[in-house]
């Protein structure tokens, strides 16, 4: 078992024994069969097997000979970190949890890949709405 490409990740097995972050070669019982399973890292994609494998899903060898499999991790290009840019129109403020956002003021921050981020506008206060009193607030989540 090996690793190849631009990207990370760590393949296991059924039954256990590879774990291929650290331990990537292990000794089967002739005619086991081994089920291989790659999985990425945040910023990468499982891009496929090689070797006695091939394809994108789950590698299924049978031990009956030694065995030679390779997982290819690929980057997505996208590891962060991102910024995240609010645009106004009219009065009233938009915030961010986690805190970033204070807007208008401060509209942009950076977040890391993965980051749930949730935005809450809020109308004016003493400023009612044409339709009756003020709204609650709206709020929208975004991941970065």
């Amino acid at each position: 078992m090996s690793k190849a490409g631009t990207g990370s990740g760590t393949v296991t097995s059924n039954p256990a024994g590879v774990d291929c972050g650290t331990d990537c070669t292990e000794a089967n019982v002739s005619g086991t069969s081994v089920t291989l399973t790659a999985t990425p890292v945040a910023g990468s994609t499982f891009a496929g097997w090689s070797g006695s494998c091939t394809g994108t899903g789950s590698c299924v060898v049978s031990m009956t000979v030694a065995r030679s499999v390779t997982a290819t991790f690929d980057t997505t290009g996208r590891s962060g970190p991102f910024t995240l840019t609010v645009v106004t129109a009219g009065t009233g403020t938009v915030r961010s949890t986690p805190a970033g956002i204070n807007c208008p003021g401060d509209c942009n921050e950076s977040y890391a890949s993965g980051t749930s981020v949730t935005l809450t506008a809020r109308a004016p206060v003493g400023r009612p709405s044409p339709a009756g009193p003020a709204p609650a607030p709206e709020t929208a989540r975004v991941w970065c």
